[in-house]
């Protein structure tokens, strides 16, 4: 009994000292962290690598292979596909995505390398 009440208590001590749930290559620590209004306002971050932070406001909902990010500025696409990654769904979750500053068609939009569950 003792030893089940150990294992569990050390496995939840193992889970919590993780930190959060990573999908794709996780966040890179070493790119610009930007508001999502200044993907849209500084036209010299397209191409770019930047981190975002926010939250999952909408997501695919047929293989998570997208999502919307939404901060205290605004909201943005995050594309996942590209990059062969997906997401389990995770409404209203906090998250950090890193990954390069694009243009399609007329729409500003992030093409994640990874994203990180706060």
């Amino acid at each position: 009994m003792n030893r089940v009440f150990f294992a569990l208590l050390l496995l939840l001590f193992l889970i919590a000292g993780c930190g959060g749930e990573k999908y794709g290559a996780g966040v890179d620590a070493g790119v610009q962290k930007v508001k999502v209004k200044d993907l849209f306002l500084q036209q010299g971050l397209l191409g770019q690598k930047v981190t975002l932070e926010g939250k999952v406001v909408s997501q695919c909902q047929s293989n998570g292979c997208w999502f919307f990010l939404q901060d205290d500025t605004g909201q943005v696409y995050i594309d996942l596909a590209t990059n062969k990654f997906s997401l389990p769904a995770m409404p209203n979750k906090q998250v950090v995505a890193s990954g390069t500053v694009a243009r399609s068609q007329q729409n500003i939009l992030l093409v994640a390398t990874g994203v990180e569950v706060k």
